[in-house]
């Protein structure tokens, strides 16, 4: 089976534009055809799997992969802090750090951000049973917050998906400034998380390893923020003081290797994406951001 385009809208120009997918033909096939859905079954969504291939790419002789990866990718060498030739692996290269100064975060109380380089969709209410796709994968909130308490209080809240790519910067970061409380495991499988299930979607937002946060926020009252690991992300980095004061634009944690995603959800009422967004979203098109940009603002009135 071959890989299938997969495109976005670029914010700043308002372009489409096809992405890169790094061995699409592999992940089409393991989703989309009913041999590669039963290999992958017992090889790709097993932690296993991500541990070997996270092993083999921490081994310095897999910095050869860098240059060929930051051509094929398109990845922006020029706002990172050191230059790709100097990680000592892969995996070191995979988790660069970059110039902050690049991504300039909105200062506005009343506005949030978004928590990482990636491609978003937004959903302006999300029901508290129903269960629905987005971009290839089965989204139902009961299911993905495994909490009675936090589905009641988030059903027909707000929600924004961000995927980051394998090309994308991999650290996280607060989008609203607030208390954030202690990450909590959902632990699960690593399905891949990406475009690729369109016969059969993937239920990745219900089963894969995941964490959430809950910030107490003045301006957007109770948010969820929850990292999802995938298909070679065998490890999801925090990297903050859990039940301490954040402020907006500082470093939560960071993704090791693989591509991954950031849920953001709202409670009812509190939050009102930006026209661009719900508009591409509607149409069913992931929207590229970076971290630090505005991405909707708070309903909540006053401070």
């Amino acid at each position: 089976m071959s890989a299938v385009p997969v495109f976005y809208r670029d914010r700043r120009s308002g372009h489409l534009v096809e992405e890169p997918v790094f061995a699409g033909r592999l992940l089409f096939w393991s989703y989309d055809n009913r041999l590669g859905r039963a290999i992958g079954q017992f090889l790709l969504r097993q932690p296993l799997f991500s541990r070997v291939y996270g092993w083999l790419n921490r081994r310095g002789v897999s910095r050869r992969r860098i240059d060929g990866f930051v051509r094929a990718m398109n990845v922006d060498a020029a706002v990172c802090r050191r230059p790709p030739a100097s990680h000592a692996s892969f995996a070191d290269f995979f988790i660069r750090e970059i110039d902050l100064a690049q991504r300039p975060v909105d200062p506005d109380p009343r506005v949030c951000t978004a928590p990482a380089d990636g491609r978003i969709y937004v959903l302006p209410v999300v029901e508290r049973d129903r269960t629905f796709t987005i971009k290839g994968g089965r989204f139902n909130l009961s299911e993905f917050l495994v909490d009675d308490a936090l589905t009641a209080r988030f059903a027909g809240g707000a929600m924004a998906v961000i995927r980051l790519h394998l090309a994308d910067y991999h650290h996280f970061h607060f989008p609203v400034a607030g208390r954030a409380g202690r990450p909590r495991l959902i632990p699960g499988r690593l399905h891949a998380v990406g475009p690729y299930g369109r016969r059969w979607p993937v239920p990745f937002f219900s089963e894969n390893r995941r964490y959430a946060t809950l910030i107490e926020s003045d301006a957007f009252g109770l948010v969820c923020m929850a990292e999802i690991g995938a298909c070679t992300v065998g490890s999801i980095r925090q990297g903050f003081q859990p039940t301490s004061a954040v402020s907006k634009g500082s470093r939560k944690g960071y993704f090791e290797l693989g591509g991954s995603t950031v849920v953001l959800i709202f409670e009812r009422g509190a939050m009102e994406f930006d026209d661009d967004l719900r508009i591409s979203s509607a149409e069913g098109v992931e929207t590229y951001v970076r971290m630090g940009e505005r991405i909707g603002f708070s309903r909540r009135g006053g401070l």
